[in-house]
């Protein structure tokens, strides 16, 4: 390798070795950046790119999308939305065995696509399904467990502040990468389902069967429920679908659609309010990250690393398999340290191009990506989703370990089929946008 990949390369494993030492991501990143462009490119170029690429980064119209869509998701996480949708779940599929079980995971989807956060997910419905669950007699290793999974549903169901950083920080389509995990997202709902019933068969006392007798009339009128839901993923889908609206205005819609919800449901003022004061808090904590991201990225490509190590892979002539292999046990092995944002802003400089060098799609690489971020907060025995969980719930985190496994296999099946059968991403967005360019 050169001298600036070689730059590159030690900066990245010291800023690692930083990081261990508990130093905020966004101080190791800006502090990477630094020294690399100066070692490379001199203290002229270094000052330059630090005095003014804060404020290009942030002054792009396309990040207008971010605090807006954090706005949204503050506002449906504050709003009842996730209790309503559990219940109008509950009422559909709880006298099944394991009902509460997909109950949770459906509602869990459900409250994702608005919410847009797998944290706030997993903690509202640790809150919200844990109690039923211990009342129904429930496993609690398992109950948690699939808590924790179906917070990771927000990864894949549109729309969500992951997947719209991501396609900014790789210069993605942010409108087909929110189409591209309708399917996949569907799948895996199904997929953490198939997993309960199993749990059930294998060991029947942690997953009952259970009689709560509710009437037709009541699941159909239950439905009402999910409306509120429904709208707001309707009107962002849909306004960027029919052409009403570019994906960087959705942010914007999605917010209107759900202060629209609040009013409807006498939310009071004082949720609303704090839902900006918290949303503020949210992008003030963001932004840093974001802007040392890009910095970093800037520096990853001044030192050429990305373009080294693609070429290192094809002169060993390492199939594309192996290298994407490579990437998912390298995430899952990170996940267990970082969260989302902080894995998305320090490997997708290197990791992103180097997949797009040995042949992936770019819009099926950023969900796998991004999915892959989210059940590399899974992995046993320290991924950071269980902590959350356990954190709320008040008890060991090896306890929802121990319910997470088959949850975290379901997660790693999809991974395997999304690698080996992109179109499962990208068939939809094709058809989407095929269809508009033909209109």
């Amino acid at each position: 390798m050169e001298y600036g990949a070689w730059v590159g390369l030690l900066t990245f494993i010291g800023m690692f070795a930083v990081l261990m030492l508990g130093i905020p991501i966004f101080i190791c990143l800006f502090a990477a950046a630094f020294v690399g462009s100066w070692l490379i490119g001199g203290p002229i170029y270094t000052l330059q790119q630090f005095a003014s690429g804060p404020y290009h980064i942030t002054a792009s119209y396309t990040f207008a999308v971010v605090p807006l869509f954090v706005l949204m998701s503050v506002l449906a996480a504050n709003c009842g939305i996730a209790e309503s949708a559990y219940e109008a779940a509950r009422k559909w599929l709880g006298a099944l065995r394991g009902g509460l079980l997909m109950v949770t995971v459906g509602a869990a989807g459900i409250f994702g696509a608005a919410c847009g956060s797998s944290i706030a997910t997993s903690a509202v419905f640790t809150k919200t399904a844990l109690p039923e669950l211990k009342k129904y007699k429930y496993d609690r290793s398992v109950s948690m467990g699939c808590i924790a999974a179906g917070g990771t549903l927000d990864a894949l169901i549109p729309p969500n502040v992951g997947t719209i950083i991501v396609c900014i920080l790789v210069d993605a389509s942010i409108g087909k990468a929110l189409v591209a995990g309708v399917i996949p997202g569907i799948i895996y709902a199904v997929l953490l389902m198939m997993t309960i019933q199993f749990i059930g068969i294998v060991k029947p006392t942690a997953v009952p069967s259970i009689d709560i007798r509710v009437s037709w009339k009541e699941r159909f009128s239950s439905l009402s429920l999910v409306l509120p839901v429904l709208f707001i993923v309707l009107l962002i889908i849909g306004g960027m679908y029919l052409g009403v609206f570019p994906p960087t205005v959705g942010g914007a819609m999605g917010s209107v659609g759900v202060l629209i919800v609040a009013f409807i449901r006498r939310t009071e003022i004082k949720v609303v309010a704090h839902s900006f004061y918290e949303a503020i808090l949210l992008n003030a904590q963001l932004f840093p990250l974001i802007i040392s991201g890009f910095l970093f990225a800037r520096f990853m490509a001044l030192s050429g690393l990305p373009q080294a190590l693609l070429q290192i892979i094809i002169d060993a002539q390492f199939p594309p398999l192996l290298v994407m292999l490579i990437v998912i046990i390298f995430y899952l092995f990170i996940g267990c340290v970082l969260e989302f944002m902080s894995m998305a802003v320090i490997t997708l400089p290197i990791v992103y191009p180097l997949l797009l060098g040995v042949g992936f799609d770019p819009i099926a690489t950023v969900i796998i990506l991004v999915f892959l971020s989210e059940v590399a907060l899974l992995t046993p025995p320290i991924g950071m989703s269980a902590f959350i969980v356990a954190g709320i719930a008040e008890v060991s985190p090896e306890v929802v370990f121990r319910g997470i496994i088959p949850f975290f296999i379901a997660g790693l099946i999809l991974l395997a089929a999304l690698v080996l059968f992109p179109e499962i991403a990208t068939w939809l967005p094709d058809l989407f946008y095929g269809r508009l360019s033909s209109l």
